[in-house]
């Protein structure tokens, strides 16, 4: 898994569509550690567009080699700004200037100013990779305090720390100045990007949509509803239903966070949080639920949301279906991620997890009854989706990228029917769910890894997990005890039944409400 440092609590965003033009004036042409420290009126006027990318893509090397660039003295490329009546929004270097704020306040995504932006909401991975980069940091240049505490005595030894010290406040950043109109600077934004690190498909869809309901959506989830609220220009109330709707997605999907390699089977349904990976994910979820085929075309057909009326629906709507697959409402299926959602190495595969979902959708659109079917041949689908991970996962290898989603989505259906048909499961059925023919020898193998690897140590963890885990009374599929479970009187209240412990046993909650009940 890729490490990526959360910085975007250093420049604080604004909405672009709001700012009005100024005049060019006379600009300043740098800048100075000066305006990068301390409570500078500079850095307090600067801000990103809400077209910006999120300040995540580097990784801790990255952030480090760019600090001792610039205390070495090294080239670092010009900021490009362009400025509003009432901001300095950074077009390009957003970046570069969080990595120094970060350095300057010692915050890598876990101090002050990111607890205070995200609200509290800081993850265990961020917590991990901010105290990586900040190792990595000290280890290469030292700590901003150390140098600005410096006393003359020390700055007059000619130490290399002294050497350093001179760059790191004499130094500037240079400055390139947009000159136009907002519409100007937002192209010329798009420009830039499409070299050096470029937005991939997903973040140039996103920001290019920024006020479509799925792109909001999508944002307040990865976040828990916490960050730069992008949907701020909704009446208050509006605020708060989208917050609430997207902490609680945001608990469904994507916690505890995911720690390779795995120790324990309380595992998140979509796999990583990191905002980077999740917010691909969300969008492909919004498109299952809304019985679409394609990302890209459905999001750019999407309006505007002006009062946030759709990006409310589009979680509420989420919600419904995910809440069938996990959670302790009613109608929830209480899907095991050990079973479902990763394979047989122990790693999340959104193949898996978004085929299921859109099994899941589909029926709860067109088929309810379906969930009853699933039901009652559950223990023999789940016997056979971990029985065959193995199968399940060369199986997907040997089928384009494109195509795996549905495969695993008519793979789960065919399971379905098979069982209510009594028939039994085998590898056969499983490769012509797929889309494959021939046998299981037949397919292109994938490379065995050497060694016990992070993946081999998750996979060794999950065999031995689910030899031992707890199953439903009712249908006999696994039940996961962290997320999705339901207490039940065996012999019913109404017949007489007592709240002790001879009495009590535990369900899927679906299988406690629309089966047994």
């Amino acid at each position: 898994m890729a490490i990526k440092v959360i910085l975007d609590a250093m420049i604080k965003r604004a909405d672009f569509d709001l700012q009005a033009e100024t005049s060019q004036l006379e600009l300043i042409d740098k800048i100075t550690m000066d305006h990068i420290s301390g409570s500078s009126p500079v850095l307090r006027l600067l801000r990103k567009p809400d077209f910006q990318r999120e300040t995540n893509h580097w990784s801790p090397d990255q952030i480090a080699s760019l600090v001792s660039s610039y205390a070495s003295g090294e080239l670092i490329p010009s900021l490009i700004l362009w400025k509003a009546d009432s901001f300095v929004f950074v077009i390009d270097g957003a970046h570069r200037l969080s990595a120094l704020k970060a350095w300057v306040l010692n915050d890598y995504g876990d101090g002050r100013t990111a607890f205070d932006f995200f609200g509290g909401n800081i993850t265990d991975e961020q917590k991990r990779n901010a105290e990586k980069t900040r190792r990595l940091v000290e280890k290469r240049v030292g700590r901003f305090s150390d140098f600005k505490a410096m006393t003359e005595e020390e700055l007059s030894a000619g130490s290399e720390n002294a050497k350093m010290a001179s760059t790191i406040f004499t130094r500037s950043l240079h400055v390139q100045w947009i000159q136009g109109s907002r519409e100007v600077a937002e192209t010329s934004f798009f420009k830039i990007n499409s070299q050096g690190t470029t937005l991939d498909a997903v973040e140039e869809m996103l920001l290019k949509n920024r006020n479509s309901s799925y792109a909001i959506a999508a944002r307040s989830i990865v976040r828990s509803g916490t960050g730069h609220k992008y949907w701020s220009s909704f009446e208050s109330d509006q605020q708060s239903k989208i917050e609430e709707e997207s902490s609680k997605l945001n608990k469904l999907l994507f916690q505890p966070d995911l720690k390779e390699p795995i120790k324990t089977l309380d595992l998140p349904l979509g796999g990583t949080s990191s905002p980077v990976d999740a917010l691909k994910m969300l969008i492909d979820i919004f498109t299952i639920v809304d019985g679409e085929t394609d990302p890209k075309k459905t999001i750019e057909k999407l309006p505007k949301d002006t009062d946030g009326t759709e990006t409310l629906d589009i979680l509420r709507r989420t919600k419904r279906v995910v809440s069938r697959i996990t959670g302790n409402d009613a109608s929830s299926l209480g899907f095991h991620p050990a079973v479902y959602f990763y394979n047989e190495k122990g790693k999340h595969s959104r193949f898996l997890f978004l085929g299921v979902l859109k099994a899941v959708a589909e029926s709860v659109r067109t088929n309810k009854d379906w969930f009853k079917y699933f039901t009652a041949g559950r223990k023999e689908i789940e016997e056979a989706l971990v029985s065959r991970k193995s199968v399940i996962n060369q199986g997907l290898a040997n089928v384009s990228s494109r195509q795996r989603i549905d495969r695993v989505a008519t793979l789960i259906k065919n399971l379905v029917a098979q069982t209510k048909r009594n028939k039994s499961i085998d590898d056969q059925l499983i490769l012509s769910s797929l889309g494959l023919e021939g046998s299981v020898s037949d397919l292109k193998l994938v490379d065995q890894p050497v060694g016990f690897s992070t993946s081999i140590k998750s996979a060794v963890l999950l065999r031995k997990s689910l030899t031992d885990a707890p199953s439903c009374e009712q249908c006999g599929g696994y039940l996961d005890m962290a997320k999705s479970i339901s207490y039940d009187h065996i012999v019913r209240i109404r017949d007489g039944g007592k709240g002790d412990l001879d009495n009590a046993q535990i369900l899927h909650p679906f299988c406690n409400s629309g089966i047994k009940n």
